[in-house]
């Protein structure tokens, strides 16, 4: 019990909110462009989603086990899962799990580009994994030279909506990509964002993340910024309007970020900058969300 326990702890199951909310954008754009939706490709595309996360999160605490050994600003959403540090699993063991997830995703791509007749679910997958591969592994490592943030918001903001749009439509070609560009300061600001805790143990290992070389009160304004010119641009360019409740909802949470980023309190290790670890990763899930709703309204509406 105490293994599964540990296997579980180490999947951090929350962090799907990173990866679900991607795919079911991408899905619902080519729902709403293309008019195809097909459910069994719903479901393996979120099996393939549930894999890639394994892989990021397994993969992750293998190679930051230094740094976080030296984290002691952890939250439940950032500074690996703890299961090596605590030493409940051994580190081959999360290299080999990481391995099998990646080996999985591969399978899944395989599988959808063989049903869609096209290549493309294959390459999106494993540039997704060399994303993954370069962000926390040498020789490139780039979430220790400074452009770790951009390697998470090119994953999250770009590859995933075009693997989730391309299972139900079958190709790209009416993949809209300014309502996906559009979303790209809103998941550069998570990233920031999780990455604001662990910034003493960053700093001490070295890890060259935006809010290590900008520092914390300036990384918490960007944050805030990056958001608003998201939701101009939402506003802007959205072919459909928002829902009035998630609206509702956006607003109230925004308000609650935006005094947390202001707040000279909201530092490392503190309950606030847990909490606005939370707001911001809740605040880019209603954004997604609330484009996914839209969209997916404006369909079933004329049906």
């Amino acid at each position: 019990m105490n293994h599964l326990t540990a296997w579980l702890k180490a999947s951090r199951l929350p962090a799907q909110f990173f990866i679900f909310p991607s795919l079911l954008l991408g899905q619902s754009l080519a729902y709403y462009y293309t008019g195809s939706w097909h459910w069994l490709n719903f479901t393996l595309i979120h099996v393939y989603g549930l894999c890639m996360h394994l892989f990021i999160v397994y993969a992750n605490d293998y190679a930051d086990y230094d740094t976080d050994r030296m984290n002691t600003s952890f939250t439940p959403f950032t500074g690996g899962s703890r299961v090596l540090v605590e030493g409940r699993l051994r580190k081959h063991h999360l290299l080999t799990a990481s391995l099998i997830m990646a080996t999985l995703v591969l399978i899944l791509s395989m599988v959808f580009s063989v049903r869609l007749n096209t290549f493309a679910p294959l390459l999106l997958a494993a540039f997704g994994l060399l994303l993954m591969q370069a962000y926390s592994f040498n020789p490139i490592k780039l979430s220790y030279r400074g452009f770790g943030e951009v390697l998470q918001m090119l994953g999250v903001g770009i590859i995933l909506p075009l693997i989730g749009f391309i299972a139900q439509a079958g190709s790209l070609s009416q993949f809209p990509v300014l309502i996906v560009l559009i979303l790209l300061p809103a998941q550069y600001a998570m990233a920031l964002s999780t990455s604001l805790p662990d910034e003493p143990s960053d700093r001490l290992s070295n890890k060259r993340t935006t809010v290590v070389i900008l520092g914390i009160v300036p990384s918490r304004i960007i944050l805030v910024l990056l958001y608003m010119l998201t939701l101009t641009l939402v506003f802007l360019i959205s072919l459909e309007p928002i829902n009035p409740f998630v609206l509702s909802i956006m607003a109230i949470v925004f308000t609650l970020l935006l005094s947390l980023a202001f707040n000279k309190n909201v530092m490392p290790g503190s309950r606030t900058m847990v909490l606005m670890v939370a707001c911001s990763i809740i605040f880019n899930t209603l954004i997604v969300s609330a484009l996914v709703i839209s969209y997916l309204s404006a369909v079933l509406s004329t049906l």
